[in-house]
This record gives structure tokens, C-alpha cells and sequence, in this order.
């Protein structure tokens, strides 16, 4: 059997698929002098020999070994930095430079409730990858490559897989802890708990795909799981990475609690939860990575106003903001240039928010005409001329274009139906049998996007006297929920969940006819013999043939349609915030995908102490 479980470095998807790091280093850099060129002000830079800094790529304890530093080499130094920042000496060696206390304030988005498998969003993810783990889990923080999704034990301290990955032997973690909360109580975490959630997963919801392949499950004691698979699926430790929280057996059947509060093994425990308003997390003394957290508390919050969160971030009222382009960062400087560190990266991930599904269970959105006007009506090059994208007019697909391609492609490149024609658009659809005086109506909720929809999609539709486009903002939780529920008539906006690390699971959930994650009910026999293909496929190279058939099928039968989006980021942080990074499979500091690196994060000396913090939230006024 290999091995594969020892080493996070080893099992770098872009790496089996033959797509070099250095090939993503030099690419992903087009436009902006190079991603791996050193920093604009202070340190910075990237190594190229495709390693992740050792077999803990998070800068987790034992990383470095450096021993303590000298305060110089606490902190980054403050200014502006391109593509990555290399971790400072303390942040090599965590244990012996890291401060233990404080509260880190951060901000949060709303979730409809607690339950992953019913909702598979961020929102909810936020809170899991602070409460929760699973067996194996994405590479984050100070040592992560931030072009990559490594991955790293977690639950499972090691696993090993057969020669056609079709059997997995994970070995879990002794002495782990559960909460000490009703109804676990601080109990160990066993096998038998990896077998409940499984089987909670396989019994149907959002997550089911991730356990589709799954026949055979054993656990002959309390520390060995071995999954069986009905075909090959080599990246199945990678896609449990993303997604797949182990919960206690007590909670497998009971759906109420589960939906109420997040009980788990993680660094955190769920101290409150006041919807539409904040979360509070306290700090597990009883979690199983030696030394952490050394954080007390996160307190995040709901905000939603930008000039808040412009505020926020400069009155310390959180750690993290992200400018929309370059004369917000520059504005922005000046007024942190003691504390602030601007990191510029490329985000990698394919589609998020960025697009719109059409509900394929409408008899109105079967005829591919209908939905193919509704692409050609939008001008692209002027989205991303109005909304400051830099990309040319290209669009996200599901699939991020890291993994099929050696540059980011063009708008030409997605086809006939992503070039603007308006007349096209309009033949289309009297094809179809709309007309000025008989327009096809579209019921529009929306959240993601929901400025963009108002200020740039739905001009570009009043061009067309045929369609009409009738825009209705929702909040948070309720677009999520209907998105999942797939409670919508018409069309509904794109909310992709949490980041995938495989193309497998950037795909087989969302198109596949049973799919979990099918939310507009695509039904294409084509498409689910792609999907089938793709995961029985073991060269590498002919994978990567799958993969563009199913990307095209995607962009030629146009059952979403996609949004140029931003290809680049430019994240602030105080750089009192210790061994935190972004990543380029978010935007969005810990508030989506990303909090599962709050583990080892901590608060510099001089950082907003506690006492600051205990006299309470501190509201800002726009």
C-alpha cells in the first residue's frame, strides 16, 4: 500500500496532474510582473522547488523549530506586498514564540443554521472549521503555498491507500476530545464516530456524493477506519478535506441539535449564537494539537456596510479588510501604515458567487435558446470594465482554470455564448416565441452579486425589449436555504459552497442528474456519463481530456451563467495577527473558508489586549 498520509507536499493535486508549481507560479502571475516577485515594501517572495515547508505546511507546532526570535523577527514588517509572504521567524516556530490570550475580533456571515449536511455554505463552514475537524484537512496559514490545496492529517493522524485507490486505511488520533458539552460530555473520539458520520452522509443530503462510492466501511477498533470504494477514486482524501466534519454518533439522528449549535472536537467551542448578529468561540482547553489554541476567543459579527467595514478595520474593531482595487488600497495605507499588511494574490478558485442557475426543472428553461440569450446579452468586457475585474471579460467556471490550463484563458476561449451579441440574443428568443409585447419574465432573488445584478446585469437586460428581468434582493440565510432546498421558479444566483480540491468536486455534486448539489436540476445523460467517466479515470492526462469536455458542455448548454469575477485580491490585516494568511481559495479572510487556520493563530504584544475587548462589542457608525 502507499502512503500518502505523512506528507502534505506529496499529495499536491496540481503535481499528480501534471501542472507543476512552477508553471503556477509563473503563469498566475500574468499581468502583475510575476506572482513570485518579491515585495513591493518589506519582505516577500516565494521559493520554487514545489515543497510546502515541511510535512505541516500550516506552521502548526514542531514546524520550525527555530527556537524564540528576537522581536524583529515577530511581526511582518507593515506595507504592501505581491503573490506571498514568507513566514516570519516566530511564525516557523509557533510554540516558541506564540502568546497565549486575547480575543481576535473578525467578522462572520449570517447562517441559516448549524447543519452542514442541509445547507452546504460557508456561512456554516465558518463556524465548523472552528468547532469541528474532520480526518484530513487543507494545508492553511503562515506555510501554505498560496497557489495550492495541499492537505494534511487531521482526525486521522495517517492513512494509507491500496494500489487502485479503491481502499482507504485511515488511523485516527488517541486521546482526542469531544466538547465537554450534553450530550458528549468530553468523551474520546473513536471509529465509531467516523462510521456515524459516514453513514449520516451516505443516508442523503448535501454531502452524499462525497460518499457516493462508498460500499464497504469497517472499523475494527476504536482507531483504524477502513472505506471501501466501488470504484477508484484517488481523491478521496482530498475531497473529505473540504467538506466532511466528523460528528459525535449522538448527534447523527438527532437533526434539532444539530441544526442549533456546533459541537465537535475542534480548537473552539460554540459559546453563542445570535443570528443576524454575532457568534462568540471559546477556546478548547482540551484540544488534541498540543499547545493550542493560544487564542482566548474570536467574537465575529455580521456587517454588511461598507464604509462599517472600511471603519471596522481601521478602528481595530476587526483584524482583516479587502479593498475592491487599487485606489482603496492606497487609501486605505496611509491609514494603517503602523499595522496594516496588504497582500495582492490571485484567487484560484473557480465560481462562487459569480453567476446565476436557471431552474431546470421549469419547462421555460429547457429550451437551450432561452438560456443561451440570456448569456449573449451580457457585455462582459464592460462587467469587468464597471466592476474593476481585470480579467479580460472572462468568467469563472466551476472548474478552476489552475487545474486544466497553463495561463488563465480568455472570454474567447468559454465559447460562442459568452461573446455580447445582442441581436443574437434577441433572435434567440423570439425563436422561441417571446416578444416585446410578450417577454419572458424572470423572477430574480438574489444575495451574492446583488450589486451587481442591480447596477450592471440588469442594464445590460433592458436592451433586450424581449426579456424582463425582475430583480428581488433576499437576505443571506433565506438565498442559501432556497438555493438548496432549490425553492426557486425561475433563476436563482450561484452560491458554489464551500472551495473544492478536486475537479471532482467541482463538478460530480452539481451536475450529476442525482446529484446533492444539483440545484437547478440539471438532467443530462451526456453530462452524468462524463461525470461517471472522470472518477474511474486514473491517467491523469486523459482526466484532464474529461475535464474540458465537461467544462465545454458547461459553457455550451449554459444551464448557469457566469460573471467575470475577480482574479485578484487585496487582503489587509494588522500585523499583530500572528500566523495568518490568506488563500487564494478564498477572498474573504476567516470569514468563508479559511478559519480552520485560527487554530494557531495568536495576538502579538500591543495587540487590542483583552481588557479592550471585554468592555464589549464596539459598534461603528457609518
Amino acid at each position: 500500500m502507499r502512503d500518502p498520509g505523512g506528507n502534505s507536499s506529496g499529495d499536491n493535486y496540481w503535481t499528480r496532474s501534471s501542472f507543476s508549481r512552477r508553471s503556477a507560479l509563473r503563469y498566475a502571475g500574468i499581468g502583475i510582473g510575476g506572482l513570485a516577485g518579491a515585495a513591493l515594501v518589506g519582505c516577500g517572495g516565494d521559493d520554487d522547488d514545489g515543497s510546502s515547508g515541511g510535512a505541516d505546511g500550516s506552521g502548526s507546532p514542531g514546524a520550525g523549530g527555530g527556537g524564540n526570535v528576537p522581536a524583529g523577527e515577530v511581526r511582518i514588517p507593515a506595507g504592501l506586498y505581491e503573490g506571498s509572504i514568507e513566514p516570519t521567524g516566530a511564525e516557523a516556530d509557533p510554540l516558541a514564540n506564540g502568546r497565549y490570550g486575547g480575543t481576535l475580533k473578525a467578522l462572520y456571515l449570517d447562517p441559516p443554521h448549524m447543519d452542514f449536511n442541509r445547507v452546504l455554505s460557508c456561512t456554516i463552514n465558518t463556524t465548523h472549521d472552528y468547532t469541528k475537524n474532520k480526518l484530513t484537512r487543507a494545508v492553511l496559514g503562515a506555510r501554505a503555498n498560496i497557489l495550492t490545496v495541499d492537505i494534511e492529517p487531521d482526525l486521522a493522524e495517517s492513512w494509507q491507500v491500496n494500489d487502485d485507490a479503491t481502499e482507504f486505511v485511515f488511523t485516527l488520533r488517541q486521546g482526542v476530545k469531544f466538547h465537554n458539552i450534553d450530550p458528549v460530555n468530553g468523551r474520546e473520539f473513536t471509529s465509531d464516530d467516523v462510521r456515524a458520520s459516514i453513514e449520516r452522509y451516505q443516508a442523503g443530503g448535501v454531502q452524499k456524493d462525497v460518499f457516493a462510492e462508498v460500499t464497504g466501511l469497517e472499523t475494527p477498533d476504536d482507531y483504524t477506519v477502513v472505506v471501501r470504494l466501488g470504484q477508484p477514486l484517488s481523491d478521496f482524501p482530498r475531497n473529505i478535506a473540504a467538506w466532511s466534519h466528523m460528528d459525535a454518533r449522538e448527534l447523527a439522528d438527532n437533526d434539532d441539535l444539530m441544526a442549533e449549535k456546533a459541537i465537535g472536537t475542534g480548537p473552539f467551542i460554540q459559546e453563542e449564537w445570535t443570528p443576524k448578529e454575532r457568534s462568540v468561540f471559546a477556546r478548547h482547553a482540551e484540544y488534541f494539537e498540543e499547545g493550542l489554541p493560544f487564542l482566548d476567543r474570536i467574537e465575529t459579527y455580521v456587517r454588511s456596510d461598507a464604509a462599517a467595514l472600511r471603519a471596522g478595520f481601521q478602528t481595530d474593531n476587526w483584524y482583516y479588510w479587502r479593498a475592491r482595487d487599487d485606489a482603496e488600497v492606497e487609501a486605505m495605507s496611509g491609514s494603517v501604515e503602523e499595522t496594516g499588511v496588504m497582500l495582492r494574490y490571485p484567487w484560484i478558485q473557480g465560481v462562487n458567487t459569480s453567476g446565476m442557475h436557471f431552474q431546470m426543472s421549469n419547462p421555460k428553461w429547457q429550451d437551450e435558446r432561452v438560456r443561451r440569450a440570456f448569456s449573449l446579452g451580457i457585455d462582459r468586457v464592460d462587467w469587468d470594465l464597471a466592476n474593476l475585474t481585470e480579467g479580460g471579460g472572462y468568467s469563472k467556471s466551476p472548474i478552476a482554470w489552475s487545474f486544466l490550463y497553463d495561463e488563465v484563458p480568455t472570454m474567447e476561449s468559454q465559447g460562442e455564448w459568452y461573446q455580447y451579441d445582442i441581436q443574437k440574443a434577441r433572435q434567440l428568443l423570439q425563436a422561441a416565441g417571446y416578444s416585446e409585447d410578450s417577454p419572458i419574465e424572470a423572477d430574480a432573488p438574489v444575495w451574492y452579486f446583488r450589486n451587481e445584478y442591480q447596477e450592471i446585469l440588469s442594464p445590460m437586460y433592458q436592451e433586450i425589449p424581449e426579456l424582463r428581468f425582475n430583480i428581488r434582493v433576499v437576505d443571506n440565510p433565506t438565498a442559501v436555504q432556497m438555493l438548496n432546498d432549490r425553492n426557486y421558479e425561475d433563476t436563482m444566483n450561484v452560491t458554489w459552497g464551500p472551495p473544492a480540491y478536486s475537479v471532482d468536486q467541482m463538478v460530480y455534486p452539481w451536475y450529476l442528474s442525482t446529484g446533492g448539489l444539483n440545484h437547478n436540476n440539471v438532467n443530462s445523460p451526456e453530462m452524468d456519463s462524463l461525470l461517471h467517466a472522470q472518477r474511474a479515470e486514473q491517467d491523469p492526462e486523459a482526466q484532464r481530456e474529461i475535464f474540458l469536455q465537461i467544462e465545454q458542455m458547461i459553457f455550451d448548454q449554459v444551464w448557469d451563467v457566469f460573471f467575470p469575477a475577480q482574479m485578484y485580491v487585496r487582503e489587509f490585516w494588522h500585523n499583530y495577527v500572528m500566523n495568518y494568511r490568506p488563500h487564494g481559495i478564498s477572498r474573504s479572510g476567516l470569514t468563508c473558508y479559511l478559519s480552520g487556520q485560527a487554530r494557531a493563530m495568536w495576538l502579538d504584544e500591543g495587540a487590542p489586549n483583552t481588557a479592550w475587548f471585554d468592555a464589549g462589542p464596539l459598534e461603528v457608525n457609518a
